[in-house]
């Protein structure tokens, strides 16, 4: 036993040297201790601060008003000059009902869909809250909310829907204390008097009245889910524009019924078997319109794009909305649309968008009829915009691409395309066309040719530049000419024309200028103006479309004493579509109207909402969009400046219908002025157009037998000439007696003296005149008669031509009497520039010819008399 007795000091040396030689004797930090302490430090810290911060949140929110509790604050529009225009909501459409008048599956439907605890939680759901904070987390702040009733009716009453976490904080700490105020039921009660179900109904009572035309204690369970669903987007699944969204929104809310148990699957699947279109009653949804009806909607939809905002502050928070509204040019708009379409079948649409073409400001919206169809028909229906686009997507980007200049020649014959044949609409090609007549024409072949020549690339790039939404991908030839597979609406249209009135630049047109809570808190709502194109583009279109306006397809749509610029445009319905309704062929479907001033664009549309059988624009009724836009035009108040030309742009005299430059032979009525872009090569001089030739072979011959002096010349090209004759007596100024076809020129009984002739050749294709040939003769009186003196002189009467002197003058009619020269009957007649008993100067001799080189005396002479030479005899051919 001994030797296996160890003392205390032994037993610790042998455990010592039983372990590891290099293992350190040193004691380990406790890093892992410090580690979760300063951990625990910070968290306890920012749960203090988070603590304090949420405490400061919590008081200072506002406090809780019944009065707001129980009736919602109306928004104010304000238009453009500040000054108030209308009130959005107020009370002329609540209907106020206690919560023991709402029948239970009412309630049921919209506690299931919005706060299936509501009953169980204290105003802020827990495990709702954790849902939406993951999906926060994984989506984005703001993705999923996490409200519950009672924090709706805060949102909705006291504080605004930003999307904040302060915002949040505030909401809760709300809703708790609303819950430790009033009960379960006061406060579903004041949620469903409260939310807003479109169509300008708020609260249940009063939804149940507009939908259905019920009271609220007649609603059906399908009719209670299909309002249940409407408060999240009362627009979108308005079941008057969008029955199916609605449907399938009310099924959603009855499936949740059936889920939590408060009406059986089989309840569920009945309801869901009734069609929407069954269960509204549209004549409750029509009511009357009020002033600025179409504006404020446009407004509406406007303030939905605005983030932190939804549909139900729109009309519940007492917002101050700041527009651009023109309340002259939207009432005029208002007072033409009634004019022109009160008397027409009820079912005839149009719709109006009018921008500030500087800013792109919506000063004006006008839609035909119907109530909650009051912006549809400018800002929502898209329909195929026929030849309005043609500047958008083919000659735009062509000339800002390619610099083509206005006078630019293009082919009009008919384009080959893979699956179709397009022409223009009347079936009439002329060959070379200028893009400027091209557009003033509306020709449909230049405008695929001048977009295949861009290529879909440019010109969708162009396009969207001004608002479009195209694909290249997708935009056929076809698109060119307005062939499009789900259209534009008229604002589209009109924001895109006003760049081209604004030297290129373009804005988004909105009807919001800034948005004022009551809190303080601004929204202001920028337009942010971009160049979409060139400035000489913008030009170069501009003064194309004028003359579109001024003697194109726009002259209807033209207003005296505007500097307006404008395109027309109308589409026609598939031969498919023609025989299913029953449609004539060529009859129009949609008509189109757009046009700017420096100070207004303004885009028209006319045709009819839906195709039904023999639905179709009369020749009549496609002009109204030209009418509506004149009307509309000639009422506003524009500066009435014309559009600056810019100095990238050149203007140059063309040949018509040439591409080249005008010649100087050119006739001016064959001359244009068209528009380069400053520094690109200028075409060459046009010689379609040359100087006449000279007549040849001019001479004039005195036929004694027949008392006449003939003038006769020679001239090779006889088709399509004209040759003007001038003449003189005794050197008086030439005067023009007559043009003629023939080469031959007579002057019958000719009085003593000399005669001088001119001979000009006119090209009556071109109007183009030749230098002029002359010649003269001199014809003698009779023999030993005296000189004549100069005029002025003598006092003795002379002899008349073909008289001897002495002798008694022969007969009128006789040989040798002279033309009358206006003196009384039967007396002698003296030639006119000769003084009574003078004889007639002699210059040559008789019957002698001195021929005139040509030019000299060539310019044209007014009739009357000259000096020098008397008058001038009759020398009528």
């Amino acid at each position: 036993m001994s030797k296996d007795y160890r003392s205390r000091m032994e037993r610790r040396q042998t455990s010592d040297a039983s372990k590891p030689a290099n293992k350190s004797k040193t004691k380990k930090p406790r890093r892992g201790r410090n580690w979760k302490k300063t951990l625990l430090i910070l968290a306890l810290i920012l749960g203090v601060l988070g603590l304090l911060t949420v405490g400061v949140i919590a008081a200072t929110s506002p406090k809780l008003d019944p009065k707001k509790l129980e009736t919602p604050v109306s928004s104010k529009i304000m238009d453009m000059n500040d000054e108030e225009a209308a009130l959005v909501a107020g009370d002329e459409k609540r209907i106020r009902v206690k919560i023991n008048e709402i029948p239970e599956h009412v309630q049921n439907a919209f506690i299931a869909t919005e706060d299936v605890r509501f009953r169980e939680h204290s105003g802020i759901d827990v495990r709702r809250i954790a849902g939406a904070a993951f999906a926060n987390v994984r989506e984005g702040f703001g993705a999923e909310g996490a409200s519950t009733i009672s924090q709706q009716v805060i949102k909705n009453t006291v504080l605004t829907n930003e999307k904040s976490l302060t915002r949040k904080i505030r909401e809760a700490y709300l809703s708790v204390q609303l819950e430790q105020k009033y009960s379960k039921d006061q406060i579903l009660e004041m949620y469903l008097n409260k939310i807003f179900f479109g169509n300008r109904a708020f609260g249940i009572a009063t939804a149940a009245k507009v939908y259905f035309n019920k009271d609220v204690s007649e609603l059906e369970v399908q009719e209670a889910a299909l309002l249940a669903g409407l408060p999240k987007a009362p627009s979108y699944y308005n079941p008057l524009v969008n029955p199916k969204e609605a449907e399938h929104r009310r099924n959603v809310v009855l499936n949740l019924m059936a889920q939590h148990k408060f009406i059986t699957k089989e309840e569920a699947e009945k309801a869901k078997s009734i069609p929407v279109k069954d269960m509204i009653d549209e004549g409750s949804l029509k009511t009357e319109t009020r002033p600025y009806d179409a504006y404020i909607k446009q407004v509406i939809d406007d303030l939905k794009d605005i983030e932190g905002l939804e549909e139900a502050d729109i009309y519940s928070s007492g917002l101050k909305i700041y527009t651009n509204l023109d309340p002259k040019a939207q009432q005029t708009t208002e007072d033409v649309l009634r004019a022109k379409l009160e008397n027409e079948n009820k079912v005839l649409q149009s719709g109006v968008a009018l921008l500030d073409t500087k800013s792109g400001a919506i000063r004006a919206v006008g839609s035909g009829r119907g109530d909650e169809l009051s912006n549809y028909f400018s800002s929502k229906i898209k329909r195929q915009p026929g030849s309005t686009i043609k500047p958008i997507l083919d000659y735009g980007p062509a000339i800002e691409n390619k610099k083509w200049n206005t006078g630019y020649i293009l082919k009009d014959e008919p384009v080959e395309l893979k699956d179709i044949t397009i022409n223009n609409f009347n079936d009439r090609n002329v060959g070379d066309i200028s893009m400027r007549q091209a557009l003033v024409e509306s020709k449909n072949t230049t405008a695929v040719r001048a977009f295949q020549e861009v290529g879909a690339e440019e010109a969708t790039d162009f396009a969207n530049k001004l608002g479009f939404d195209l694909d290249p991908d997708t935009t056929y030839p076809s698109y060119a000419i307005g062939g499009f597979e789900k259209g534009i609406s008229p604002l589209t249209l009109a924001g895109a024309y006003t760049s081209f009135g604004n030297g290129g630049i373009y804005s988004k047109p909105t009807t919001i200028r800034k948005v004022e809570f009551p809190d303080g808190r601004v929204i202001e709502v920028d337009s942010e103006p971009k160049a979409a194109m060139k400035d000489y583009t913008a030009y170069m279109i501009t003064d194309m479309l004028k003359d579109v306006m001024d003697r194109g397809t726009g002259r209807e749509a033209n207003v005296s004493g505007l500097n307006l610029a404008g395109k027309t445009g109308t589409t026609n319905y598939s031969k498919d579509d023609r025989d299913k309704y029953g449609i004539p062929d060529g009859a129009t479907k949609d008509a189109w109207m757009a046009g700017y001033t420096p100070s207004y664009t303004a885009a028209v549309w006319t045709g009819y909402a839906d195709m039904k059988e023999g639905l179709y624009l009369s020749d009549n009724e496609a002009d109204y969009s030209k009418q509506i836009f004149r009307d509309i035009m000639s009422e506003l108040d524009h500066k009435n400046n014309d559009f600056k030309k810019p100095k990238s742009v050149t203007e140059v005299a063309m040949e018509k219908g040439t591409g080249k430059r005008a010649s100087e032979f050119t006739p001016d009525s064959e001359k244009i002025i068209e528009l380069f872009v400053k520094g690109t090569d200028l075409p060459g001089i046009s010689d379609s157009y040359e100087k006449p030739s000279s007549i040849e072979g001019l001479e004039a011959k005195y036929k004694e037998d027949k008392n006449e002096i003939e003038v006769k010349w020679k001239y090779g090209k006889k088709k399509g000439v004209t040759f003007r004759v001038l003449a003189s007596y005794n050197d008086g100024p030439m005067q023009e007696r007559a043009t003629i076809n023939d080469t031959k020129f007579v002057v019958p009984s000719p009085a003593p003296g000399k005669y001088s002739f001119q001979v000009i050749a006119i090209d009556s294709e071109n109007n183009t005149e030749s230098e002029p040939a002359g010649t003269s003769i001199t014809i003698e009186g009779p023999q030993g008669e005296e000189p004549p003196p100069t005029e002025g002189e003598g006092e003795q009467p002379g002899t008349p031509p073909g008289q001897e002197p002495g002798t008694e003058p022969p007969a009128e009619g006789e040989p040798g009497t002279p033309p009358d020269q206006g003196g009384g009957e039967g007396e002698p007649g003296t030639p006119p520039g000769q003084e009574p008993g003078s004889e007639p100067p002699t210059e040559g001799e008789p019957g002698t010819t001195t021929p005139t080189p040509p030019g000299q005396n060539g310019g044209r002479q007014q009739n009357g008399n000259g000096g020098g030479g008397g008058l001038v005899p009759p020398l009528n051919p």
